[in-house]
């Protein structure tokens, strides 16, 4: 009986501390190539999350939700959530969901006036 219990533990145990690797997705969805995205910020930087958002809105109105490295990676990169304003023109690179009709992006970098911010570094 004490050792069903203890294969019982070691198992829920294990579940439990597996979780944190199967919640994060990494670039799943975000495999329709890459992509350059200039538009408006109608949201701003938010590192709330697990990984910093903001939106954009392109050329063709479009509204893209955008997603940057997590947040202490995106704030060590130099974007802050009060960084770039509202209304404030960028640029995007990275990688754009993998459904054409689905206006989201994972990105490695934006540019915003003379200030680049590689929230994803290149690796050399």
């Amino acid at each position: 009986m004490k050792i069903q219990w203890l294969i019982y533990m070691l198992m829920v145990y294990a579940l439990v501390a597996s979780g944190p690797v199967f919640a994060h997705h990494g670039w799943s969805g975000n495999t329709g190539g890459d992509i350059e995205i200039t538009g408006e910020v109608v949201s701003g930087v938010s590192l709330a999350g697990a990984h910093g958002t903001m939106e954009i809105r392109d050329a063709d109105g479009k509204v893209w939700k955008v997603t940057l490295a997590p947040g202490p990676r995106t704030h060590r990169a130099g974007l802050r959530e009060d960084t770039i304003p509202e209304g404030a023109e960028v640029t995007v690179h990275g990688e754009r969901h993998e459904d054409p009709d689905v206006y989201e992006a994972k990105v490695r970098r934006v540019i915003w006036e003379d200030q680049v911010f590689d929230v994803y570094p290149p690796s050399n």
